[in-house]
């Protein structure tokens, strides 16, 4: 029977959008198990330091011991190893066909879950299904994306939004500002590493995330690299509500390491000015 896991990542996440988070979560894997019943495995991988995993733990265990049939899995006491490394925790432990790696920053709809793995079993060349992603006052929020250049990055640092003028055509064209259809799933060439559910043999065969990015671009990366196994799509009927983003937004060291995770990828995939 075909099972799906779920991989999210902890670290410092205030306890109102980690209680918003875990009962989406519910009310998906409910959804799932109405419609289309398998195994489920959660894997709560926390980076938090040894002094906040207690918190941690109170806010998690009770939905563990409420979804009675899900397999819950705590990953604790290895520190915060990155995004990346703290997901492959749980890729190089899972079974299940199809495996869900998210942030615990965002709300997903109660459909989400279901929409996602009966596309990948309907098109069993998709290795990768994303949902559209909405912020928090409903606007759709363009997660998917076409491989970055230069002048996008610079672009959006600069909050520049997408249009018809010169500069605006670079950052629609970046975020796919018309190109996604509203009533079918659409190809794209990169998907956000905070809602994607994946084919687990195609994660495992390429080993999960590159370890070597902290923080930043290592979503990209991935993209690039399960890209030969399978296409990558966004799903309309499946979608999220995502609070996080805005890395500008972010301070000093945030940055400085968006730079180093982006030049990794840049000198891994190739230098594109324009």
């Amino acid at each position: 029977m075909t099972g799906l896991s779920v991989g999210f990542v902890t670290w410092h996440t205030p306890k109102d959008m980690l209680a918003g988070f875990l009962d989406s979560l519910a009310e998906a894997v409910e959804t799932l198990a109405r419609r289309m019943p398998m195994p489920v495995s959660v894997y709560a991988i926390c980076n938090d330091a040894p002094q906040d995993l207690r918190a941690v733990d109170a806010m998690i265990r009770p939905y563990a011991i409420r979804a009675s049939d899900v397999r819950w899995n705590f990953i604790q006491g290895h520190g915060n190893i990155g995004y990346g490394a703290a997901q492959n925790l749980a890729v190089r432990r899972t079974e299940a066909d199809f495996h869900l790696m998210c942030n615990p920053d965002l709300v997903m709809a109660p459909s989400v879950l279901l929409e996602a793995v009966r596309f990948l079993k309907a098109h069993p060349g998709a290795v990768l299904a994303a949902p559209r992603g909405f912020d928090a006052d409903g606007r759709y929020a363009r997660l998917a994306k076409r491989p970055p250049t230069l002048l996008a990055l610079a672009l959006r640092a600069l909050s520049v939004r997408p249009s018809t003028g010169l500069l605006g055509r670079r950052i629609a064209a970046y975020v796919y500002d018309d190109a996604l259809p509203d009533e079918q799933p659409a190809p794209i060439e990169l998907a956000s590493g905070c809602f994607m559910v994946a084919r687990t043999s195609a994660l495992k065969a390429i080993g999960g995330f590159d370890e070597r990015y902290f923080l930043y671009f290592e979503d990209f990366d991935l993209c690039r690299r399960l890209a030969p196994h399978g296409g990558i799509y966004e799903l309309p009927t499946a979608s999220i509500t995502h609070f996080g983003g805005h890395t500008a937004r972010r301070g000093l060291a945030r940055t400085l390491r968006f730079v180093r995770s982006g030049c990794r990828y840049f000198n891994r995939h190739g230098w594109r000015m324009w």
